[in-house]
């Protein structure tokens, strides 16, 4: 049987495997005593932790002493990944036809030999890395292959993992990372070393490695834990993903921490350099530095929401904000007035740009940090969440050669990632796509990307005019605010360009209202208008610790014409894996509406935002509310979230 078929009437191992489990396990164990089950679904298993494992196989065991073995059929990313870090293929009992073997390389087999084995390399390009290696003394061969694209980081580190004869695991991207390990080794060694520790069963700790040569990795665990140590093969940047998880956690339980914030010997840029750091690891979007009469206080919003982080003397909050000031090439002695700047930041594998904001208040200045992460590829179009209709409605719009197609929603709803992603779908070598932006978030392959400069005097306007004479088939604007971009980008959809950009309103069809009330006229509004995608984040909930809820019979009859399902929903509850938030990342929800001939004649008469919202909706425009109530059916996220993004309509 293939992993991906779920066997039909048996026993199913739960989603989640942890301690929190344990009632449901036990049940499960006797269920198949009295049934005699020698097979148990685990197609369901989504992630387990060490305390999951350990249930998981107290079980399998007394089920062994007390009869034949059990078979777990359809097992899972996560039940594999601990069956080959932990060598447990006499308990963790799979189907015959499953292969997940550990590869060993024959003993001598050099790197390259390796990788032509596995199929990735061909003898002709591993000579002209070896040859390029050789020329760079400060490389080593693996990473001039990463470096020139010949094979990806995932290839190598397979390679790796079968030359030294371990198993490759990934723990966060299989399921395994258990966040709550208590490991004292201090993070600054982990993350020098390539270290991600993972599991613990019984007195045995298994980490990952990303050099697995690297034979002083395994010491520093073994002599900080006590524990025996297990190693297998990730990526650095599976392992610095995990990290970055684990610090989460340790932040939210209280410990760990921002050591030096607080120590008046540490200077101002060793601070802000772990404020941002600690930032980036929370997956922080902004960075708030508040005064306030006896204390600055400093907070991240994190999934859309602010949480304090740690409060500040008022000489650190001071000497802290001269040095954000002068990184971001602002006037340190001007305090009266707002200004704006930008810092470049890097670290090791982080590379941000932090765009910085101060405003004087009457404690003193505020600094807020928009976090742009220049290492962020756009997703792919069809990964965004769109449902298949708004998706062919979209494309289908994109794919137009002239016309305006906006994405609308409030600050911080995801609308640049939107378009970037829309960009990444359009962009080929017989088009030239040019886009103004406020600042530039990202760079895009086979695109001109300009950035305004208001201090230079280039404004959206005076740019647009410009791009107009630069042959463009596509053009992207950062975002419509005033008259004057409005009309030009009327004006070029008009002349038979592709206009994609932003607006501040707040569903799909305010757009063209919003259009005409900024001045242009609504006959030009509709004969433009292709399309417009509204959108919103909601959290989505932990999968380590969302439980089940029975919703009220008044809310299913209130929301059931918007879609909402009998049955059971889930709730937010809490774990160290999401900082106690219950919610772990955000996801986006939509509402498309072509314009159709019908509304374009709507639009002709400058219509009220009501009047034309009622007949999107009756041309078969989905809402905001509807795809949100969607993610909650599917147990994405709490019909809470759907409420607050998606409004009551």
């Amino acid at each position: 049987m293939h992993p991906s078929e779920q066997p039909v009437n048996l026993l199913r191992l739960p989603a989640v495997l942890n301690r929190t489990r344990s009632e449901d396990l036990g049940e499960l164990w006797l269920a198949a005593n009295e049934q005699g089950v020698r097979e148990i679904d685990g197609s369901d298993v989504s992630t387990l932790d060490s305390s999951g494992l350990a249930l998981l196989l107290d079980g399998l065991r007394r089920a062994r002493s007390i009869g034949e073995a059990i078979t777990i059929m359809a097992p899972t990313a996560p039940l594999m990944a601990a069956r080959r870090a932990f060598n447990l293929y006499d308990l963790l009992m799979f189907p015959a036809d499953i292969e997940d073997v550990i590869l060993e390389a024959e003993l001598g087999m050099r790197l390259g030999e390796v990788l032509m084995d596995l199929g990735y390399l061909t003898e002709e390009t591993l000579e002209k890395a070896v040859q390029q290696a050789e020329e760079r003394p400060d490389t080593y061969l693996g990473q001039v292959l990463v470096e020139e694209g010949l094979v990806t980081e995932e290839q190598l580190a397979r390679a790796l993992a079968m030359q030294h004869g371990l198993p490759y695991v990934d723990p966060l991207g299989e399921g395994v990372l258990d966040v709550s390990l208590e490991c004292e080794v201090p993070f600054a060694e982990l993350r020098v070393h390539g270290i991600l520790p993972y599991l613990r069963l019984g007195d045995t700790i298994a980490v990952s490695l990303k050099d697995p040569a690297d034979v002083y990795a395994a010491d520093v665990v073994r002599k900080y834990t006590g524990l025996s140590v297990i190693t297998t093969v990730a990526t650095p940047a599976a392992i610095n993903a995990g990290l970055d998880q684990i610090q989460r956690a340790v932040a939210a339980s209280g410990g760990g921490g921002e050591t030096g914030l607080h120590e008046e010997s540490v200077g101002a840029e060793e601070r802000f350099n772990e404020i941002v750091i600690n930032a980036i690891i929370e997956g922080a979007s902004d960075i708030h530095i508040e005064p306030f009469p006896d204390h600055v206080l400093l907070r991240y919003r994190v999934d859309g929401r602010l949480h304090e982080v740690t409060r500040l003397a008022k000489d650190i909050g001071h000497s802290l904000c001269a040095r954000i000031k002068v990184a971001a090439g602002c006037d340190i002695s001007e305090k009266r007035l707002p200004q704006d700047g930008r810092i470049h930041y890097q670290d090791r594998t982080r590379d941000v740009d932090l765009r910085v904001n101060t405003l004087p208040t009457v404690n003193g200045e505020k600094v807020v940090m928009r976090i742009l992460d220049r290492t962020t590829k756009a997703l792919a179009l069809d990964l965004l969440g769109l449902q298949d209709r708004d998706m062919e409605q979209l494309d289908e719009a994109i794919r137009m050669p002239h016309g305006m197609v906006l994405v609308t929603g409030p600050t911080g709803s995801g609308k640049t990632t939107t378009l970037y992603s829309v960009l990444d779908e359009i962009v080929n070598p017989e088009t030239n796509v040019s886009t103004v932006e406020n600042p530039v978030e990202r760079a895009v392959k086979g695109v001109n990307q300009t950035q305004i400069n208001q201090k230079a005097g280039l404004s959206f306007d005076l740019c647009l005019r410009a791009l107009l004479r630069q042959d463009p088939d596509v053009i992207m604007i950062g975002e419509i605010r005033d008259m004057e971009t409005a009309e030009i980008a009327v004006e070029a959809s008009l002349t038979g360009h592709l206009v994609l950009a932003t607006l501040h309103t707040n569903d799909a069809p305010g757009a063209a209202s919003r259009l005409i009330q900024m001045g242009v006229e609504p006959f030009l509004v509709s004969a433009t208008l292709r399309a417009v995608v509204a959108q919103r984040l909601v959290r989505k909930l932990c999968e380590q610790c969302k439980k089940p809820v029975d919703l009220p019979q008044a809310t299913h009859d209130k929301y059931r014409s918007f879609g909402l399902q009998d049955g059971q929903s889930y709730s937010a509850a809490g774990c160290p894996s999401c900082r106690q938030t219950g919610y772990d990342g955000r996801r986006g929800i939509f509402e498309v509406m072509t314009v159709t001939q019908n509304l374009q004649d709507l639009i002709a008469s400058n219509p009220a935002t009501a009047d034309l919202r009622r007949l999107a909706l009756e041309e078969g425009m989905g809402s905001l509310l509807e795809d949100g109530i969607d993610r909650v059916n599917r147990g994405i996220t709490t019909l809470e979230e759907a409420i607050r993004a998606g409004g009551t309509s």
